[in-house]
């Protein structure tokens, strides 16, 4: 076993999971179709996937689901050679046995488990039950197994007293910090995800659901609480389009660029698709409008989620950060609502495995350093003029706390060269629905641009959209397709990946009364056209300019300002200030990820972090996926430190 890979352990797992009759994806369609005889079809629905994934139930008929795993960083950021494991422990009846214990059993091939450790159980219920809605009661296993060898495929498999066992699953420790140079190594990245199955309520929980949906054992009509509400004419996920379920298609594509992680930079199953952080009440969900001051939520929305992304995290860690999407006040207030220990991230705490290294004020706030690159988790809700429904809850604890963090990488941390960001709000973006939040944009800029931050990961625009490199507000070049970036110069790259696969969003309107340009600015030529697409290979409708704006010069996109008000809905909100763009370099308004390449060098050498944009089933290519952008960022490794002015 001494010459197998971690990436030969996963393939493995594909292919098995591949015979299976019964398959994740087969049976998530299954359900969506509203297959017969699942009475209990959340129970069904992990059972299957368990049963796939090689699991052996025992007799208290408790199946393990959901599998999936996180880093563990030390203060500094350093990982731990350990890692995060979470799971959900789903019945038929909602309880499990007054006695049951569950144990993370670890070893270093399938089948030899030499370490074992004792896992938590926890029981997630809601503070209150949801009017028009399901019950909210969840189990979810976690446990930190620990003192493992850095950079070595390990074996886990998942146990419980009453003798259910889960399949084996493998996972990489990172490597050792400081040992030699590591090796080349790809991440992956996305955001605003959701899932293409309804959720299921499980019988016990159907509390106030409506009669409509209990007669469908409990499945919700679609568009309600998943992503499937596409417009007919959406070229990938539409009526006549070329993949119908872009976020389930698109987890399953991560697995091609075989990489060592993924970001998830917010919004990340759409429990909440109302995603202004109030209280739950479903009383109108089949309208899929929320009451007012209320939002839509179903907790097995979760469930669905989870067993998507199983075959990938539960072999590789995800590490996510928070989106307005995220809050979920069924678990603990937002700020907005009078505030509560974890903002309205309570779930989420119980559900994923944030590192505890950042301001222990906020929860989805960490970082961690893989071989030669630091990351950074930012909770964009905190800082949001947008969306001001947890903006200010830490008082500033965060803001100083990314300054702190950063100061110490960029003036003592000499093996780490890149600096990547990722959060949900845009700082920077240019869409119709959202487009940038100045309340993100004030804190970030300033620090990311003086402790050169190299990349940002952003979400909360449903589309992908990059930036040429920025430096304290300003574009300093023009950077197209293939282009090579030097941060340490250039400044930093703002990259909006929202196209996990919730449904797509325009870009700018053509300037009007509507969509104002600023004060003084007078739109003439291809700026009085709606704002275009602009990637490899795209043909703009006409020609160039002919139809749609297709150069990097926005004259009427905007930015929130922190101006409060009410909205009719019952959140508060900031204001749109028009605004003059000339750094939107690339756009795309459909479905896509991103894979980053890292080459780390030896001191003095040039090391490089290669940044490929992946469109899902791009019409008219007839690939699975296309590579739409690639840009590749350069330094000299070791010498990534800056002097601190006085």
């Amino acid at each position: 076993m001494a010459n197998v890979k971690a990436d030969d352990y996963g393939e493995w797992n594909a292919r098995i999971l591949a015979r299976e009759q019964v398959s994740r994806r087969s049976l998530l369609r299954a359900v969506m179709a509203g297959a017969g005889g699942y009475a209990y079809a959340q129970f069904h629905l992990a059972n299957a996937a368990f049963a796939a994934g090689g699991g052996t139930a025992g007799p208290a008929g408790v199946v393990v689901s959901g599998r999936h795993l996180s880093f563990v960083p030390a203060a500094d950021g350093t990982l731990r050679p350990a890692m995060a494991i979470t799971a959900q422990l789903v019945s038929k009846t909602g309880s499990l046995p007054a006695k049951m214990r569950a144990y993370v059993d670890v070893g270093s091939a399938p089948g030899q488990y030499g370490t074992h450790f004792e896992a938590d159980i926890r029981h997630l219920t809601g503070q209150y039950a949801i009017p028009g809605g399901p019950i909210g009661s969840q189990f979810y296993l976690k446990a930190t197994v620990s003192g493992l060898r850095p950079g070595t495929v390990h074996h886990y498999r998942i146990r419980l007293s009453d003798g259910t066992v889960s399949g084996d699953s493998p996972f990489s420790t990172a490597p050792a910090r400081g040992t030699t140079v590591p090796a080349p190594f790809t991440f992956t990245a996305f955001a605003d995800v959701g899932t293409n199955t309804a959720p299921t309520d499980p019988r016990f929980a159907w509390g106030q659901n409506p009669p409509s949906v209990t007669a469908k054992n409990g499945t919700w009509p679609p568009g309600v609480f998943d992503n499937n509400s596409y417009l007919p004419d959406d070229p990938v996920a539409g009526a006549h389009g070329t993949d119908k379920r872009p976020a389930l298609t698109q987890t399953m594509l991560l697995a091609t660029q075989r990489p060592v992680f993924t970001l998830l930079a917010g919004d990340i199953c759409y429990a909440n698709p109302s995603g202004s952080g109030l209280p739950a009440d479903d009383t109108t969900a089949l309208t899929r409008i929320a009451p007012k001051n209320k939002n839509l939520y179903n907790p097995y929305v979760w469930d669905v989620f989870l067993n998507q992304i199983e075959p990938l995290a539960s072999s590789t860690p995800w590490m996510f950060t928070t989106g307005n999407h995220d809050m979920e006040p069924l678990y603990g207030k937002t700020r907005f609502l009078g505030d509560s220990p974890t903002h309205g991230y309570g779930g989420l705490v119980e559900r994923l495995d944030f590192p505890s290294n950042g301001p222990h004020t906020c929860p989805s706030v960490y970082r961690f350093v893989y071989a030669n690159v630091g990351f950074i988790s930012v909770d964009a809700n905190e800082l949001s003029s947008e969306l001001q429904t947890n903006t200010g809850y830490s008082g500033g604890v965060q803001a100083k706390w990314l300054k702190r963090s950063l100061r110490e990488w960029r003036t003592s941390r000499t093996d780490i060269d890149f600096v990547v960001a990722f959060l949900h709000h845009c700082a920077y973006s240019t869409t119709n629905s959202h487009a940038s939040d100045g309340g993100v944009r004030d804190v970030i800029d300033p620090l990311f641009s003086k402790y050169q931050v190299d990349l940002v990961v952003q979400g909360h625009n449903h589309l992908l959209e990059r930036t040429d490199p920025i430096r304290y507000g300003r574009r300093t070049r023009h950077a197209p397709d293939g282009s090579t970036i030097s941060p340490v110069t250039d400044g930093v790259t703002y990259l909006c990946v929202g196209s996990g696969g919730r449904p797509r969003y325009p870009f700018r309107v053509a300037p009007s009364t509507a969509a104002p340009p600023p004060k003084g600015v007078k739109p003439s030529g291809p700026q009085l056209l709606p704002a275009g697409q602009r990637y490899r290979g795209y043909r703009p409708p006409g020609g160039p300019n002919t139809a749609e704006n297709n150069t990097e010069n926005i004259v009427n996109s905007y930015v929130w300002s922190a101006d409060r008000k009410i909205r009719p809905a019952g959140h508060p909100t900031g204001t749109r200030v028009p605004e003059t763009v000339d750094w939107s370099q690339v756009r795309y308004d459909a479905y896509a990820f991103l894979a980053v390449d890292v080459t780390p060098a030896a001191k003095g050498a040039r090391t490089t972090m290669t940044v490929r944009s992946l469109a899902d089933a791009l019409p008219g290519s007839k690939q699975p996926f296309t590579e739409i952008d690639r840009i590749t960022l350069t330094r000299v490794a070791g010498r990534g430190l800056i002097a601190e002015p006085d």
